[in-house]
């Protein structure tokens, strides 16, 4: 069943005719697919080769490292809700952004590191993506945890 939602998922990501918020939407909506899901196959296949990312733990994360993050559960959530709350499309560069709730897997880095037992967090996101040969590629990704108010 796992290879079938690979299927649909590079489905969705496979190369379009259309360069517009539609298709960057489309995009984005598969990375989150495929990150809610841990599927590490379909994120290789929409990464771009330089792809990076600044990871809510404090670090600059290459496509290899990320790719292994996700294959050996360094990378998972028992949750993970995204709301866009904007898109940017100037020529071939797309800019999504917005907000998510994620209760990392205790078996990944963030479950292991947070003493709150993984409970859910709010993040802020911004994911980058590329228009090259005739699709958008993930190029970069920035996630923060939202501090939360001190008690008053």
């Amino acid at each position: 069943m796992r290879w079938f939602g690979s299927l649909i998922l590079l489905l969705i990501a496979a190369p379009t005719a259309a360069q517009d918020e539609a298709s960057l939407r489309k995009a984005d909506a598969a990375q989150h697919e495929a990150a809610r899901t841990r599927n590490a196959d379909a994120l290789a296949a929409m990464m771009h080769p330089d792809f990076q990312v600044n990871s809510p733990e404090g670090e600059m994360w290459s496509r290899e490292k990320t790719i292994a993050l996700w294959r050996n559960r360094g990378i998972g959530h028992d949750r993970f809700d995204r709301t866009v709350e904007s898109v940017i499309l100037d020529g071939d560069v797309g800019v999504v952004a917005g907000s998510e709730i994620v209760q990392p897997s205790t078996d990944s880095i963030a479950g292991k590191r947070r003493a709150d037992g993984a409970q859910p967090v709010r993040r802020r996101f911004t994911n980058v993506w590329l228009w090259k040969d005739g699709r958008w590629w993930f190029l970069a990704r920035h996630a923060n945890e939202m501090v939360k108010a001190p008690a008053k």
